[in-house]
């Protein structure tokens, strides 16, 4: 029997299911707000994040979201959820978000309100701010008002 090679991309399927019913929730909450096909998805690195088609660009380009928990660069597991941040992307395009959303969690009342506000005001970012936005920056809304960030 020949042993099995590794690889950096190993997906761990019971975690991933695991991810599914812990946010359940969350994933209704994003069709909710008109996010087309909500799903978990691995981001690389045994990371997860919640994902889904987003619609459109001002410049009609299909988008994607990629959203996250408490300001990590993945979906958070075995911590109580306190906030939300939803990058939205271009599907043929590179890995720099177009615009940013967070939301807090006790501002909002419980997690998928805040993950819809995050959305919310990622949108809001993309279509207000993004042709207004200085060299190399991105616009992000966030409990705090608009704030911009390198991209």
């Amino acid at each position: 029997m020949t042993p099995a090679l590794e690889t950096s991309e190993v997906l761990d399927y019971r975690h991933y299911g695991t991810l599914e019913e812990i946010y359940h929730r969350e994933l209704i909450r994003l069709a909710a707000v008109g996010v087309a096909d909500p799903e978990v998805t691995s981001t690389g690195g045994n990371c997860y994040a919640l994902t889904g088609d987003a619609g459109y660009d001002p410049d009609g380009r299909s988008i994607y979201l990629l959203a996250t928990t408490n300001g990590d660069p993945a979906l958070t597991t075995g911590e109580p959820i306190t906030s939300w941040a939803v990058g939205l992307y271009e599907m043929q395009g590179d890995s720099v978000a177009l615009a940013m959303g967070e939301a807090s969690v006790d501002a909002l009342g419980d997690s998928p309100d805040a993950l819809g506000c995050a959305v919310t005001r990622a949108r809001t970012a993309l279509h207000q701010y993004t042709g207004g936005a200085p060299a190399g920056k991105v616009a992000l809304i966030g409990d705090q008002g608009v704030t911009w960030i390198p991209a």
